[in-house]
């Protein structure tokens, strides 16, 4: 009789200390799906300079790079999912969780995912029949490589050991693009999500369903019909919720997958809708010290303020926002709009027949707290709505250059060569680089060679005493002329490197096209990254500061033929059409969009 009882207080204690490692402050969430959730897009220098360690993820597989192994926690850093996935809204889901919660909350996700998987692969009792009918399948054998060919299974299991030591808080889901515009989809959902409570021991109370939306048809999505499904879920699942893919940008490579920007945003908008499903503020801690790697995605830089259409017709309003990190954002679904001017109807206003233009207030309140009140300008671009003018203009002939600091852009790429290391930030407008004073910038000044007909870049601080970049004239690794210390752009130039090895570049103008940058010494020109590896030239449109327009808005009463650009700088006569950069010329009146 001591001994049972003995053994009885024994088994209790060890009970008790098995319950007493739940964490009830380390929330836990479940995400599966497809290639989305299992992350697409290439992870970048941002993303991983610093991951708040109170992030975490459950390895559901194992991992050779990082190293990592089944059933271990690691602190969230890129690849989450698994070790064929990059970036995806799981990372960003993450951080702002962490940052919005209290301080002594961690969050952990546990995930399973496989690019191209069928719905079915989830469903405990079809995957079987699935898998056997596609064995060749990439999802297929992703599933037999990562998951034992039973990724339900899994994560399932996966989750059971994640209850051990936190508390299972919430489910997201992305998925649909191969099961595109199922009207099935959404009950099939609904089983497996059942099915996950009940295997799990939870209450769909406690644990809502986030689905996200698919990349729309506007950002170069191909299967954005599926979208009419999505929606469907809360009326099929009453804990089911939607996240708003609107206005995230694809990854401009197939139809499918959103970019790294689009990604970061996706995640954000995943914790937004579930902290607001937990009666939270979508906003930061106040004594969260949020890494400043974050603090640039999260913190708004600059907002558009006009908005164009034709008259008597109806438009959309919008409020686009450009980031610190330089990543542009359509705020829209996070922003109320108000008018004196107009009339709003869901999210829309009609023109009046002459186009006449009118202002429009749109409120925003960012993660830090903090309002900001728009005012947009809607109207035809002649009444004054239209595109912003940057006030600088291209430099449209070699003898502009002179004395003038200038910004160069790549119009294939549509992005700038600016910053450290002459890293190409994909900034698109020179004057909000100018004005972005978080990240380490310069300016280039065109000089010309003595005796030459060339022009050179001098690399000048942008705050700050010039010539203080890697060295000064006359003390850099030795040289002392103009010509040998004015193109240092962080190549190989720099540390007492040999300067002849990439870091000194030409100016070429040849008329009706524009400028080339030249390896002084290799003859080959500077194209994307610097690295001079192309030898066919590459065309730039070089921005200065100070260069007078022609025009005062985008509309001209010249008929002449002649090709302008938006600041009015006349580029020539038609037939120097198909030489032009793609962008907005207007010719005779008319704005005109070279693809």
């Amino acid at each position: 009789m001591k001994k049972a009882i003995l053994m009885c207080v024994m088994l209790t204690a060890w009970l008790s200390g098995v319950k007493a490692e739940v964490d009830p402050n380390f929330y836990v969430y479940l995400c599966f799906g497809q290639s989305n959730m299992e992350g697409n897009a290439q992870w970048e220098t941002i993303d991983n300079q610093k991951v708040d360690s109170r992030f975490k993820m459950l390895a559901t597989t194992n991992f050779n790079s990082p190293q990592r192994t089944l059933g271990k926690w690691y602190t969230a850093k890129c690849p989450i999912v698994s070790p064929a996935g990059k970036l995806g809204p799981t990372d960003y889901f993450g951080r702002t969780m962490v940052a919005a919660l209290p301080t002594d909350v961690k969050v952990g996700v546990v995930a399973v995912a496989m690019g191209g998987s069928p719905i079915e692969m989830f469903d405990k009792d079809k995957y079987e029949a699935k898998l056997k009918a596609n064995p060749s399948e990439w999802w297929a054998t992703l599933s037999k490589n990562y998951y034992g060919g039973n990724p339900y299974g899994r994560l399932i299991e996966m989750a059971k050991k994640a209850q051990e030591v936190g508390v299972i808080k919430g489910i997201l889901l992305h998925q649909g693009c191969s099961n595109c515009g199922d009207p099935n989809w959404p009950n099939m959902v609904k089983k497996i999500y059942n099915d996950m409570l009940t295997d799990l021991g939870l209450e769909a109370n406690d644990v809502p369903l986030l689905v996200g939306e698919v990349e729309y048809q506007d950002m170069g999505g191909g299967c954005s019909s599926h979208n009419t499904q999505v929606k469907r879920i809360p009326s099929v699942i009453p804990t089911g919720h939607v996240v708003s893919a609107s206005g995230i940008p694809g990854n401009g490579t197939d139809p499918w997958h959103f970019s790294a920007a689009g990604y970061r945003t996706l995640g954000k908008r995943y914790a937004y809708v579930m902290l607001q499903t937990m009666g939270l503020e979508t906003k930061m801690n106040p004594d969260y010290n949020m890494p400043d790697n974050l603090k640039k995605v999260l913190t708004p830089k600059t907002f558009e303020t006009k908005i164009t259409g034709k008259p008597k017709t109806t438009v959309t309003l919008k409020l686009m926002c450009t980031f610190l990190d330089g990543h542009k954002e359509d705020l829209t679904t996070e922003a109320t709009f108000s008018s004196e001017d107009f009339t709003i109807n869901k999210g829309k206003v009609k023109l009046g027949e002459d186009g006449t233009s009118g202002i429009v207030t749109a409120v925003y309140t960012d993660f830090f707290g903090t309002e900001h009140k728009v005012e947009i300008t809607v109207g035809t671009p002649s009444s004054g709505g239209g595109e912003e003018q940057s006030g600088y203009a291209p430099l449209t002939s070699i003898e502009q250059m002179e004395n003038y600091d200038f910004y160069i852009l790549n119009e294939d790429e549509g992005k700038m060569f600016f910053g450290s290391d002459n890293q190409n930030l994909g900034f698109d407008e020179p004057d909000k680089v100018l004005n972005n004073t978080n990240i380490v910038g310069y300016l280039f000044r065109a000089e010309k060679l003595s005796g030459t007909s060339n022009y050179l870049l001098r690399l000048l601080q942008l705050n700050g005493e010039p010539y203080s970049i890697w060295g000064s004239p006359g003390y850099l690794n030795g040289y002392s002329s103009v010509l040998d210390c004015s193109f240092i752009l962080g190549l190989n130039g720099q540390n007492g490197q040999d300067v002849k090895n990439g870091a000194v570049w030409e100016i070429k103008y040849e008329s009706g096209k524009g400028f080339t940058l030249k390896n002084k010494y290799t003859g080959k020109y500077l194209y994307d990254n610097a690295s001079a590896k192309y030898e066919d030239p590459t065309y730039f449109v070089l921005y200065a500061e100070g260069v007078p327009n022609g025009i005062k808005t985008v509309k001209s009463e010249k008929a002449d033929g002649a090709v302008y650009t938006l600041q009015g700088v006349k580029m020539g006569t038609k037939e120097v059409w198909e030489a032009l950069p793609r962008g907005l010329y207007i010719i005779n009146g008319k704005k005109i969009v070279k693809h």
